[in-house]
């Protein structure tokens, strides 16, 4: 009965009603498109980040504290094969891949300059190198003599697919070795300065040109990255369990820059929430102070049949809260269709120190409303707390005055 009675009276000002559930839809609808982007921000963040580097790596100690003097640090192809055995044994693993670098002179009689060379293998299911290279073909299986070139390096050496470049570089026993290699692709890189270096090259390659059958890290990929923590533990307990003198990392503990990028979207999105819950709050309350004064000498009529203040309050906050749920609904529902809509749309942009466009998508899920739906919930609430008191509060002679 006293629902029946808080929801009829929400609708019987359909205009002011309209003006409130207007507010609560825009603001919710409004929050749930930037949480959605948000979240879908940092999820392609996350997926960049461990598609370069894998969602655990395993590797000497001294290498991911640059102690190692030189190549001291290299895993031998034995030790190499037991890591890979008991990342194999455990669950949730996409595979296992295995990366050597050198530093070393990239040119020929025109001139030269620095290349950071990464010798990966060709199509690993842990490092997706292919989505970005933009000429020319991927690195085939083998040990040839072929690179893909930084488009910034390929330019200022000016080289391009089907050009032929020589590489320079010391041997892991302090030698120095050379070898020419034919250029057949380019590549855009996530950051700029690194793309005027780098060059990918088969492992084998790089292998046979540093005279060493080392690595210098296992890169795992996992189905969960979120699970990356847990997962690098559990590792380091079975490689210390088989006397294996490695160490594991998780991409977030190689890639420091992704926690400062979430603190700041968390930042972000609680001022967001803060905006919405102070639209909302100032927005209804005002209507629901007009609302209930109105009402006052039906408020003093009730009191005098004997109607407790108490429930009062009640009716007064039911209807507060009502009208809070119909406009988190519709906010939710409106907010969800046109970033449905958005989505279909496949709107592109460059993110920041990123060449490349990527798809701007916004996340959907039941997590995303979660935050919109109860702001809007609590900011009415709160709106509706303050008139439902006072109205419930006044004495019935003087509500029985009122015109």
């Amino acid at each position: 009965m006293q629902f029946r009675i808080a929801l009829r009276n929400v609708f019987r000002n359909r205009r002011r009603t309209a003006f409130s559930l207007a507010v609560i839809v825009v603001g919710t609808s409004v929050f749930l498109f930037l949480l959605g982007f948000i979240g879908e921000a940092l999820n392609s963040t996350k997926r960049s980040l461990a598609c370069g580097t894998g969602a655990v790596q395993v590797a000497d100690e001294r290498l991911f504290e640059n102690t190692a003097d030189g190549y001291e640090a290299l895993i031998p192809p034995d030790l190499r094969e037991r890591t890979v055995g008991l990342i194999a044994s455990q669950s949730g693993v996409i595979g296992a891949s295995w990366e050597l670098s050198f530093a070393g002179l990239i040119g020929d009689e025109r001139g030269s300059t620095l290349v950071i060379g990464r010798g990966v293998v060709p199509c690993n299911c842990v490092e997706d190198y292919e989505c970005i290279v933009t000429t020319g073909d991927p690195l085939p299986e083998d040990a040839s003599r072929q690179t893909i070139l930084g488009a910034r390096l390929a330019e200022k050496l000016g080289v391009g697919p089907g050009d032929r470049i020589n590489i320079a570089t010391g041997t892991v026993s302090g030698n120095f070795n050379a070898a020419t290699v034919d250029v057949i692709g380019t590549l855009r890189y996530s950051l700029e300065d690194l793309e005027a270096q780098l060059g990918l090259f088969p492992i084998a390659f790089v292998q046979r040109l540093l005279k060493t059958d080392g690595v210098e890290r296992i890169l795992i990929g996992l189905e969960d990255l979120d699970g990356a923590a847990e997962f690098a533990a559990d590792l380091q307990a079975r490689l210390d369990d088989a006397g294996i003198p490695l160490v594991t990392r998780t991409w977030e503990e190689l890639n420091t820059s992704y926690e400062s990028l979430r603190s700041f979207y968390a930042a972000f999105s609680g001022l967001a929430g803060i905006a919405v819950f102070a639209l909302v709050f100032f927005s209804v309350v005002e209507v629901l102070t007009l609302s209930f004064l109105e009402r006052t000498r039906e408020v003093g009529t009730l009191r005098a049949f004997g109607t407790s203040r108490g429930r009062v309050f009640r009716t007064f906050l039911l209807e507060g809260i009502l009208l809070g749920l119909i406009g988190a609904v519709l906010g939710v529902a409106v907010g969800s269709f046109f970033a449905t809509i958005f989505n279909a749309l496949g709107v592109e942009w460059t993110p920041p120190g990123a060449p490349i466009p990527q798809s701007l998508r916004l996340a959907l899920s039941p997590s995303t409303a979660v935050v919109p739906f109860a702001t809007a919930i609590l900011a009415t609430l709160a709106s509706a707390l303050i008139p439902a008191w006072k109205g419930s509060r006044q004495r019935i002679v003087d509500a029985l005055k009122s015109t």
